[in-house]
């Protein structure tokens, strides 16, 4: 077998040698990509049949395609186009046959299939996948993926629509209710039968002659609605009729067939949000959509052309809709389409201001209303002028969102930020107490925030907030604790400080960050006091010392550098028996990695 690798090492030498002659790489170079090629071969060889790694034939792809992109950098600086037939050529078909030969040995793995597509596009080689697409569906024709990527290939590169049709029409007889096969079938269709029409209309009196003026274009797209009817016989998902609607609309002649799937979405779908959704949507559009008479959406169909009209009647649309399935998903589509109309606000800003704020308050009252759209009515009513009139409004949606969404910190949030902004402070803690109370885990931000209205408002009272904070949800006091500290520090003296430190240590939940903060604090002091350092590491390695590593590396680093080194091997000694067992060689790994070099792992230093 060795003997074969080096026979195909030797097999491109000549290539190598004809680099070298163009000066395209020196001899140096030359010999390091036959010695890699031999050691990428030798790794192809060295398992049995049964175990040889896909990885292996990926590393050595890899090496090719990137010599292949080296070659080709080569030429552009230095300006060389001799023999490239002979030198990237045949990097080129040494991919492929390494392609060839994973695929052979590995066929159930598609990702070797679907790379070597992507490379025979890139180098422009398109006939060598055509040849192997068989294959690779007798492989893996329960995998309707295969199907539709095969038919891709045929459509967008071998430009071959028979195979593509052929091919997605068996598919289709082994996965007869799959929307990705159908959907491409229906635009393969759709598109050759629509530039058919637009040759035939090139010839207005062919035109007049053949088309009746009555609308009934479906009559063009006859193999296009032979698909649809199918797929709407088997496909039972209504995403799939939206797109194949979006699709449809975007060629011209095929309002017939646009209101055919309009139509059978109704019957079929009446009750899905997403199909008014899709009514509403065209509508702004001004695209055709049933009239009263054709379907049960009580829509009038007429075309409307301005852009208020346009408006008016999508808006019309989705009244109709939130009225009739009064549900949370319908009220959200029709303020997300609000939305979007909003973001631009050059004409019409006023219609389009009142029917978002109009449905904002109707979804509100009818309960339905979502976090985010009491967030962007929020946005809005703060975005107005600040009048009293205003002002009611704003507290009254904050009230109102708060009581219809109790468990969203960020409407809570917004509340207590509105009531702290106008200093009605016997509201702010009336609310602040409800809020954390339904929070609880999730009010850090209200806490924080509070925090910050009392230090302005109240200094005097800073303190009682934190010793109340230290008492709340775990998460909470675990980060009020360590913020207490640097108050502290910066309010009071060192004593002050380590006697908050002392009392607030030993009050669960317990904070692994409050003792490093503590720690921080005293080396930063003029002089550093080894032995209140120590006490801090003392009580995090009492609350820390089984689980948590850093804490004994951080105590043996301290000792190191600025207590007495002697103690290191003590604090090895005690942190082996205490951490758990996954943690001990880690721990001893990185005890001998300090010893050897003890900068590798700093404390904070001395300002």
């Amino acid at each position: 077998m060795t003997e074969f690798s080096g026979k195909r090492c030797e097999d491109t030498i000549p290539e190598l040698e004809q680099m070298e002659r163009i000066q395209l790489f020196d001899k140096n170079e030359t010999r390091a990509i036959l010695k890699e090629r031999e050691e990428l071969e030798l790794k192809l060889k060295k398992h049995t049949l049964d175990t040889k790694s896909k990885e292996d034939y990926l590393e050595y792809i890899k090496y090719e395609m990137n010599l292949l992109k080296r070659v080709e950098e080569r030429r552009n600086k230095l300006g060389i186009t001799q023999k490239k037939s002979a030198i990237d050529y045949a990097i080129v078909n040494k991919v492929k046959r390494l392609y060839r030969k994973a695929i052979f040995k590995f066929s159930d793995e598609l990702r070797f299939w679907t790379s070597y597509m992507s490379f025979c596009k890139h180098v422009r080689s398109q006939s060598c996948v055509s040849r192997m697409l068989g294959r690779m569906l007798q492989i893996h024709q329960k995998k309707e993926k295969c199907w539709h990527i095969a038919a891709q290939w045929e459509i967008e590169e071998a430009k071959n629509l028979e195979n593509a049709r052929t091919i997605l029409l068996r598919g289709l007889n082994l996965h007869p209710t799959s929307p990705l096969l159908f959907l491409e079938l229906y635009k393969l269709e759709l598109k050759e039968e629509a530039s058919k029409i637009k040759t035939l209309e090139k010839d207005k009196e062919e035109l007049r002659a053949s088309v009746p003026e009555s609308g009934k274009e479906s009559s063009k797209f006859k193999r296009t609605e032979a698909i649809y009817e199918q797929a709407f016989k088997w496909v039972k998902e209504i995403k799939f009729f939206i797109n194949l609607l979006s699709v449809t609309k975007d060629y011209e002649n095929t309002d017939a067939l646009q209101k055919k799937i309009i139509n059978d979405m109704v019957k079929k779908y009446m009750n899905e949000p997403l199909v008014w959704d899709t009514m509403a949507r065209r509508e702004l559009q001004g695209l055709p959509n049933p009239s009263s008479n054709d379907t049960a959406m009580e829509v009038d169909g007429t075309e409307q052309n301005s852009l208020r009209d346009r408006i008016t009647s999508c808006n019309e649309v989705y009244l109709i809709a939130v009225k009739k399935l009064k549900s949370e998903e319908m009220w959200s589509l029709y303020i997300d389409c609000l939305l979007e109309i909003n973001q631009d606000l050059e004409l019409l800003p006023n219609l389009k201001r009142k029917l978002l704020r109009t449905a904002l308050s109707q979804g509100h009252q009818a309960k339905l209303l979502k976090e985010q759209h009491y967030l962007h009515w929020i946005g809005l009513l703060n975005s107005d002028k600040k009048d009293d009139a205003s002002q009611k409004k704003l507290a009254e949606v904050l009230c109102h969102a708060t009581e219809a969404l109790p468990n969203s910190e960020k409407l809570w949030h917004s509340r207590l930020k509105y009531l702290l902004a106008t200093d009605t402070e016997d509201s702010v803690d009336e609310i602040f107490a409800q809020a954390t109370k339904l929070l609880g885990e999730k009010s850090l931000s209200l806490w924080r925030m509070k925090l910050l209205h009392v230090q302005a408002k109240n200094p005097e009272k800073t303190e009682e907030f934190f010793q109340t904070a230290i008492l709340g949800p775990p998460h909470v006091a675990k980060d009020m604790k360590t913020t207490y500290l640097e108050w502290a520090v910066l309010s009071k003296n060192i004593h002050e400080t380590r006697d908050i430190y002392s009392r607030i240590s030993l009050q669960p939940p317990y904070c692994i960050e409050l003792h490093k903060k503590m720690i921080e604090i005293e080396i930063m002091q003029p002089e550093t006091n080894v032995g209140k350092v120590r006490e801090c590491f003392e009580i995090a390695i009492l609350q820390f010392g089984g689980t948590n590593m850093d804490v004994w590396m951080d105590f043996v680093n301290f000792e190191t550098n600025h207590g007495d080194p002697v103690e290191s091997a003590k604090i090895h000694t005690r942190a082996v028996k205490a951490l758990i067992a996954p943690l001990v060689d880690k721990f001893i790994s990185e005890y001998s990695l300090l010893k050897a070099d003890p900068g590798s792992i700093s404390m904070p230093q001395k300002s």
